[in-house]
């Protein structure tokens, strides 16, 4: 059997919370030393890690083993050395894939359990064995922890312990050691009772959750506990996630939910299960009047238009707001209350609530200022010489003429990688150097593709603007203009055109 000149090491961890690389790094040191073991040359590029990456979960997602794959698929490898056979395949489907892909290539595998040809019948059979064994084994765990969950379930506990500490409970009570059954090494963690509750969180909770029932609005609650000096249990101010997050937790009632059902919980409430239901109500009575209009754009300028002191444009400072949700200082909508204004809408900045404008009024000025600078002859002459500069057909030419010859260059420096006369710095940059061309290349061909856009809709009437889909026209508008709201002091009726900025962004 041929030795193999082009191994590859893969390495695998299940669960990294902290992103931790000791482990994985651990596993190629005795990959290497076992690949030195037995002659096998290790191709550097394919040295292939999914760090806290599951290969039981049918669902999961491994890039690296997708890599893996690709390259069994495309002969750049004749041979794989991994630290146990578990951390490569832990289901059939998964060694059927790497049988198929690597059929008559003559690859081995090779663990501190033994070497296999994929080519050998004997030998697959015998994988088949292991891996229907890694099954199995994963299956009687899942099974047990299933079980586990039930039990404390029923106990009033959460079903996984651990993880980050709830807000408003958690005293640590001492230290334990736990042992790593990826590694097998000891770890002191802390032990964290979370049915104790922490007297100065769980005032916070009560009092925000009266304010809120008392009408105050979610992000001014939000303000008020990072202007008190509350803090997440993580240490962070309050964002207007994190804080729903909390108070909708069935947790903040007495309540633990599993499997859709809520149970009763060891430990007492923040507050009554009518106060958390009510507060519930008023969520979903703001997510009614306000829904989410998910992906597809509903609204022109949405997302466009800019707040002129939150966003962090050429003119504009940082975000301020509490609770501000991205991007930082664009607009959003919401509808606009009082008497003989039902069904009006407003563009608002949701980070200062500093600013806002009437809907209709913003987006009839912006659909005006669009088709008369559309219309003119000036706007048609700048396209017109912006079009003749530059050509997306002899860019993909260049690019892909600079694609070949990295291609090239590559191939020539894994051959003379054994050269000592070869300095490694000198062909980085030289791949490097054609990295960045094709970039900058790339980066030009956004420039066309949006001369294109304008050009279709060069002299547009009204109508058809109109009739354009929203999210066309949302796209005219930002590669025309950068839209700033400005404050006013217009009182009545009609609109202040003053205050909004329209800035005519390059071509």
């Amino acid at each position: 059997m041929k030795t193999p000149t082009r191994a590859a090491i893969y390495c695998r961890l299940s669960y990294a919370p902290d992103g931790s690389l000791e482990k994985v790094e651990r596993q190629e040191a005795d990959c290497r030393q076992l690949a030195a073991r037995m002659s096998w040359r290790v191709s550097e590029p394919h040295v292939f890690v999914d760090n806290s990456r599951s290969a039981w979960q049918r669902n999961r997602k491994r890039p690296a083993w997708d890599k893996l794959l690709a390259a069994v698929e495309a002969g750049e490898i004749d041979g794989i050395v991994v630290y146990h056979g578990d951390r490569m395949i832990r289901q059939p489907f998964d060694l059927e894939k790497l049988i198929a892909l690597a059929e008559s290539k003559s690859l081995r595998i090779s663990s501190p359990s033994g070497t296999r040809d994929l080519d050998s019948p004997d030998d697959r059979f015998v994988l088949r064995i292991e891996a229907a064994q890694a099954c199995r084994e994963a299956d009687n765990i899942s099974r047990r922890v299933t079980r586990g969950v039930k039990a404390r379930v029923a106990k009033g506990l959460p079903g996984t312990a651990g993880g980050k500490r709830p807000y408003g409970w958690g005293v640590q009570t001492g230290t334990r050691v736990r042992i790593n059954r990826e590694t097998g090494d000891e770890q002191l963690v802390p032990v964290v009772d979370t049915t104790l509750p922490v007297p100065e969180e769980i005032k916070f909770i009560r009092q925000g959750i009266e304010r809120q029932l008392a009408g105050m609005g979610h992000s001014a609650v939000v303000r008020w506990l990072n202007e008190s000096g509350s803090r997440t249990s993580a240490g962070n101010p309050w964002t207007a996630k994190s804080w729903r997050n909390v108070v909708l937790s069935p947790r903040v009632a007495g309540l633990i939910e599993h499997a859709g059902e809520l149970h009763a919980a060891a430990w007492e409430g923040a507050v009554s299960v009518e106060v958390w239901e009510a507060l519930k109500a008023v969520y979903a009575a703001s997510a009614a009047e306000s829904p989410y209009q998910g992906r597809e754009r509903t609204r022109l300028l949405t997302g466009v238009a800019e707040c002129y002191q939150c966003h962090p444009g050429p003119r504009g400072g940082s975000c301020r707001g509490v609770g501000c949700v991205g991007p930082h200082g664009t607009v959003r909508s919401k509808p606009t209350g009082g008497r003989n204004r039902k069904g009006s809408r407003i563009y608002y900045c949701p980070s200062c609530r500093g600013v806002g404008r009437n809907m209709q009024l913003l987006d009839a000025y912006v659909d005006g200022r669009v088709l008369r600078l559309l219309a003119s002859e000036e706007f048609g002459a700048e396209l017109q010489a912006v079009t003749e500069a530059v050509s997306g057909a002899d860019l993909l030419t260049e690019i892909t003429a600079l694609e070949q010859r990295r291609k090239k260059v590559r191939a020539d420096l894994e051959a003379l990688a054994d050269n000592p006369e070869v300095d490694p710095t000198l062909a980085a940059l030289a791949v490097a150097s054609f990295d960045r061309k094709i970039a900058q290349l790339r980066a030009r061909l956004a420039v066309p593709a949006k001369v294109q856009r304008l050009g279709r809709l060069k002299g547009v009437s009204r109508e058809d603007w109109l009739a354009q889909p929203i999210e066309v026209r949302a796209t005219i508008v930002k590669d025309l203009f950068r839209v700033v709201i400005l404050p006013t002091t217009w009182r009545g009726p009609g609109f202040d055109t003053s205050s909004v900025r329209l800035e005519r962004r390059p071509l």
